[in-house]
């Protein structure tokens, strides 16, 4: 969301400088190597056509972030850090908590059925953030993934 002027007269600005790196995959340094990468090739076409490094001619910098997977990426995830931030404790926290529970509920052998066990999981998840809680979670994730 908040990627800087990539480019002007005689300059590029490449990696963690341009905001290019994906908080929810933990990519950085992938970015930066790639936006470094098409950089380079930018300039490189434009010296070997003899063309100046001014703004227009490096605007074709900024089509090629934006055609490569890095701006896809960027622009796929571009919601998902402020609903992780507004939702942390939920994210961070309970779920990741439930679903601890849950998998020791569902791995462990101890002659349960599996449906008691599936339900016991579905009250946990209940009691902790309620139907309505659930629901509003699931749909905001959703949205912040699309």
């Amino acid at each position: 969301k908040a990627i800087p002027q990539l480019y002007g007269d005689g300059w590029l600005v490449v990696g963690d400088a341009a905001q290019f790196n994906n908080a929810i995959h933990r990519e950085g340094s992938n970015l930066a190597m790639t936006t470094g990468r098409i950089a380079a090739e930018a300039i490189f076409h434009l010296k070997s056509r003899r063309e100046p490094m001014n703004k227009a001619n490096l605007a074709l910098y900024k089509k090629m972030v934006e055609e490569s997977f890095v701006m896809k990426d960027l622009k796929k995830y571009k919601d998902m850090p402020s609903l992780l931030h507004t939702q942390s404790r939920n994210f961070f926290l309970t779920y990741p908590e439930l679903m601890s529970k849950a998998a020791q509920n569902f791995l462990r052998v101890d002659g349960t059925p599996k449906l008691d066990k599936e339900r016991a999981t579905v009250r946990a998840f209940v009691s902790r953030r309620s139907w309505p809680g659930l629901i509003g979670d699931a749909f905001r994730l959703a949205r912040a993934w699309r």
